[in-house]
């Protein structure tokens, strides 16, 4: 009966120890998808700021500015209200 035991108890122990192993691997997975999507928001910010800088005498064609702003809005990288704003200034220029 002892050895039922033991063998019973090291059996809980092992897959105890699995369930960690398992649990611990699912989070370091999650931090890394979390660190992964701050970096994704990160480098749009840096995109959008760039493309809020004050512009260089050597002007982009305003055609150009409206694609570049219509494909970052596409990409979900700008909002709807985000490209608007952007248009409307590049348009203003013209």
């Amino acid at each position: 009966m002892r050895g039922r035991w033991a063998s019973a108890a090291i059996g809980a122990s092992v897959a105890k120890s699995r369930a960690s192993a398992a649990g611990e691997k699912q989070a370091q997975a999650a931090q890394a998808q979390q660190q992964q999507a701050q970096q994704q928001i990160q480098a749009q910010q840096k995109q959008i700021e760039a493309l809020q800088q004050p512009q260089q005498p050597q002007q982009e064609d305003p055609m150009q500015k409206l694609q570049k702003y219509a494909d970052l809005k596409q990409k979900g990288i700008i909002t709807e209200e985000e490209y608007q704003k952007l248009k409307t200034e590049v348009l203003s220029k013209m």
